[in-house]
């Protein structure tokens, strides 16, 4: 009957070890649990915060551009074109051509033997390095089996557009032989103006979160997607040192062609 108090003691004191042992798992889970909760925002904010700076990374490259006062000559002529003229194929959708400039200036010196060609001088050898630029907005025919398939030179050779407007978006096409290209083979085809044709791609090229550096096709278009919610579903395409997003007429994206 001694012995009784004894039981009694230990059954008390293992009954608090396995309270304790419950109150400190609690905690330790409540703790882990604000831990990865913590780990996890702290993961969203860091990948919101390089959509952000990705994006500022190439906006700061051309914000504070010093615009050159004399263009020179940078009007293009149909009759030195290699694809030629096609004014009644049908525009169906739009592609929106970008480049990444840093690529596209090393090949440009290679292909040169080291010198950057003259109309290029303002993107390629700027103290100010280029990220993603327009290349152009192309109206396309959705039959078409080759380049000369697509819309292109619609109102034939069209006079210089004046230094004033090229001016406004060399920022976003880094180039006056560019831009007047572009306006003549393209834009005429679906556009009034040369400057609603400008303007237009440079409205989606400002929609658009673009990565701050070299990327493989793949991971290109998986960063793409993840932090442009508009192109999550869509097909896009990419050559080269360029990357392709559609639209329909509606200017909603749209796959492109596979």
């Amino acid at each position: 009957m001694k012995k009784a108090p004894q039981s009694k003691k230990r059954t008390l004191s293992q009954s608090i070890f396995v309270v304790i042992i419950g109150i400190f798992s609690v905690i330790t889970w409540i703790n882990n649990e604000k831990k990865e909760s913590k780990q996890t925002e702290s993961t969203t904010n860091t990948e919101k915060s390089q959509a952000n700076k990705t994006q500022t990374n190439v906006t700061q490259s051309t914000s504070n551009l010093k615009i050159p006062e004399n263009l020179g000559y940078y009007d293009t002529s149909l009759s030195r074109d290699s694809f030629g003229q096609n004014k009644n194929a049908p525009v169906d959708y739009y592609m929106l051509a970008l480049s990444w400039s840093p690529e596209f200036c090393e090949y440009q010196a290679r292909r040169n033997n080291g010198k950057i060609p003259e109309n290029l001088q303002f993107q390629c050898n700027n103290s100010e390095q280029f990220g993603w630029v327009i290349h152009g907005l192309w109206p396309q025919n959705a039959h078409a089996r080759s380049v000369e398939d697509h819309p292109r030179f619609c109102q034939g050779d069209l006079p210089p557009v004046s230094e004033a407007v090229i001016k406004k978006y060399l920022p976003e096409s880094p180039g006056a032989s560019l831009l007047q290209g572009e306006w003549e083979k393209h834009g005429a085809c679906a556009f009034d103006t040369a400057e609603s044709y400008f303007k237009k791609q440079k409205m989606l090229f400002k929609s658009l979160n673009l990565p701050g550096h070299e990327m493989s096709r793949n991971e290109l278009f998986q960063w793409m997607k993840k932090f442009n919610p508009q192109l999550q579903n869509a097909y896009l395409q990419s050559r080269n040192n360029e990357l392709y997003i559609c639209y329909d007429k509606g200017w909603n994206v749209q796959d492109c062609p596979r």
